[in-house]
């Protein structure tokens, strides 16, 4: 059994607050729930987002250096950046479906 001093704090990790560390930003919930659909180029997600250049590229930045999104240079003249969900990325749909059906119940229609 292990030993603690009187007062120590136990921190434990919860998986809900990493996730929403993760996804928890409104610009990274935007953007995710575009790419739920396919593959976007930045400008496209610039239009079907409405963030700004600096958010979006922050946003995508972050949401690439956490494994969730996938930043693809495609050949084409001029060259082209592709933004894909990762697995990952993916697996988050059926939670974005359950949050939307929770904001539909209790939000939209006022819990009645």
């Amino acid at each position: 059994m292990e030993s603690r001093s009187p007062g120590e704090e136990v921190k434990s990790i919860c998986p809900i607050v990493e996730t929403i560390k993760i996804i928890g930003t409104e610009s990274r919930l935007i953007v995710l729930r575009y790419l739920f659909d396919g593959p976007k180029g930045f400008n496209q997600l610039l239009r079907l987002t409405g963030l700004s250049s600096k958010t979006l590229s922050s946003t995508l930045k972050f949401m690439e250096e956490s494994g969730i999104v996938e930043r693809k240079v495609v050949a084409t003249r001029p060259f082209k950046v592709e933004y894909t969900l990762t697995q990952k990325g993916k697996d988050l749909e059926s939670l974005f479906k359950q949050m939307g059906q929770w904001g539909e119940k209790w939000v939209l229609n006022r819990g009645s």
